[in-house]
Order: structure tokens, then C-alpha cells, then sequence
């Protein structure tokens, strides 16, 4: 590969679908992350010792492998729950040297505590919609057979993934985005990544992460709100917020020239 290329490593969110990123004009790396053993319900004794050290081991195994992120500039484009990935994979464990990045594309994503900060839309009265935590619901929603029971009543009945080309599904809402990524999920993964972003809370250590980073947030976001964007970019020392009128958590599809011009001006600037 010409050393005057910039390679692009993506990583989407919870669907592990990179299918949601549009094309951003260079050659990207999209690692396989199926790999991770889910055990009988998702949560394995590994996943509850290491936690998101589990996802960043299989994610280093895949680039060193495959040998595919060899440009002379390596930028990181994350969506989401690939946005805390990455972020712990600059914070994560004392053994491991962080990665060689030139630049960051946060996109829809938090610093934590994840679901803390999550607050989902809700109908309210006169038709407004108000914000709901979901901290206190989600150690319920994740017991095993209510995952696969919200699992077979979206999905026809299937446990299992369907691998789906989420931008040919036409996806224009935050719900639409989600119903796809239940389709295109096993049900053991949603669990697997739920349990690991419980105790997700980067806050404390973003000082650390010193490459230059945009921080891309939808101002219609359905999961997290505009602060905590803020509070990424306030909080990495060379962060650039762009806020996206009318975008919701679906960005990257919705607004896919947006993500394209950021990735564009970072590498410029």
C-alpha cells in the first residue's frame, strides 16, 4: 500500500455493522468482531472478568493478522458503542502501548456512565415527547429470556443475525436504526454488549487521549443528548464539536456527507 494513503479503521455500534458508514473516499478496515465466544446467553465468565478488554483484544488480533491498516496515516471512525470501543482501546490496559492513530471520529457517542446517560424519547402529554433514563430498566431488560423474547417479537421469531446492508434499508429514524440492529444481531451479543457498557465511565481519563478528534452529534439524538457530546469535547485536549441540526442517533446514514467532511477536514487540518 503507497505510504501517501490514509487507511480508515471503522467501528460501528452495537450491530457491529459497518454498513452504516457511507464511503468516505479511502481505503477502510472493517475488523470482524463475530469472533468473540458468547457462551449459552452472552455473558461468559471472560467477558465478566475483562469486560470491554475482551472486544479491544479481538479488535487488535484482527488488524495484526490481517496486516490491512499499514497507510502512512491510520484514522479511526467510530459510531456509537464503536465510539466507547475505541476510546477504551486508547484507555484500556497498562500491558497494552495505545494504538498509532492520527485522528478520531467520535460519532453519537459518550464518555459515560452509559446508561446514566442515556435518556430515550418517550410520547408525553399534548403530544411533546420527553426524555427517559433507562439506567433502572436495564439490568431487567437484559435477563435472558427477555432479550429473546424482544428479540423473537422484533425478528419473526429468529435468534440469531441477519446480516443486513443498513444503507439499503432506507433508514430515515432513530427507531428504523434500531429495529435493524435487532435484525441484524444475535440476541447472545446484545447482551454481551449491554453487560460491558454498564461499567463503561472513560470521564476521568480523556485528558489521555491527545489526537486530534472530531466529535460528530446529531442535535435529535434519540439515546444520548447534546451535553454529552459537549462533555467529550470539552474533555479531549484537541476536540473539535460539530453539532448536526435535525440528525438523530442514525447519522452516519442520514447525514453521511456530514461524517465524510469531517473525516476529510481532520485529516487537513
Amino acid at each position: 500500500m503507497s505510504d501517501k494513503k490514509t487507511v480508515a479503521l471503522l467501528l460501528p455500534g452495537m450491530s457491529l455493522n459497518a454498513t452504516i458508514f457511507p464511503d468516505l473516499g479511502m481505503p477502510v478496515v472493517t475488523p470482524d468482531l463475530g469472533g468473540i465466544d458468547l457462551g449459552e446467553n452472552g455473558v461468559t465468565s471472560e467477558l465478566v472478568r475483562d469486560g470491554f478488554e475482551v472486544f479491544v483484544r479481538q479488535l487488535v488480533e484482527e488488524i495484526r493478522v490481517r496486516q490491512c491498516w499499514n497507510g502512512a496515516r491510520r484514522i479511526v471512525v467510530a459510531h456509537s458503542f464503536g465510539g466507547m470501543l475505541a476510546l477504551h482501546w486508547f484507555l484500556g490496559a497498562s500491558d497494552r502501548p495505545p494504538p498509532r492513530v492520527d485522528g478520531l471520529v467520535l460519532i453519537a457517542s459518550t464518555a459515560g456512565p452509559m446508561y446514566q446517560q442515556v435518556r430515550i424519547r418517550v410520547p408525553g402529554p399534548f403530544g411533546r415527547r420527553r426524555r427517559v433514563g433507562v439506567g433502572w430498566l436495564v439490568p431487567l431488560w437484559n435477563q435472558p429470556h427477555i432479550t429473546k423474547t424482544v428479540k423473537r417479537f422484533l425478528c419473526n421469531g429468529k435468534l440469531g443475525a441477519d446480516q443486513l446492508d443498513f444503507r439499503a434499508q432506507g433508514i430515515k429514524s432513530d427507531e428504523e436504526l434500531g429495529l435493524a440492529g435487532w435484525r441484524n444481531t444475535d440476541w447472545r451479543a446484545m447482551r454481551s454488549f449491554r453487560y460491558v457498557m454498564g461499567g463503561f465511565d472513560v470521564r476521568e481519563r480523556l485528558r489521555e487521549v491527545t489526537v486530534p478528534t472530531m466529535v460528530l452529534h446529531g442535535t435529535e439524538d434519540s439515546l444520548f443528548e447534546v451535553e454529552d457530546a459537549r462533555l467529550l469535547s470539552r474533555n479531549l485536549p484537541n476536540a473539535e464539536l460539530r453539532l448536526i441540526p435535525g440528525a438523530g442517533h442514525a447519522l452516519p446514514i442520514t447525514h453521511g456527507n456530514e461524517v465524510v467532511r469531517a473525516v476529510h477536514d481532520l485529516l487537513d487540518g
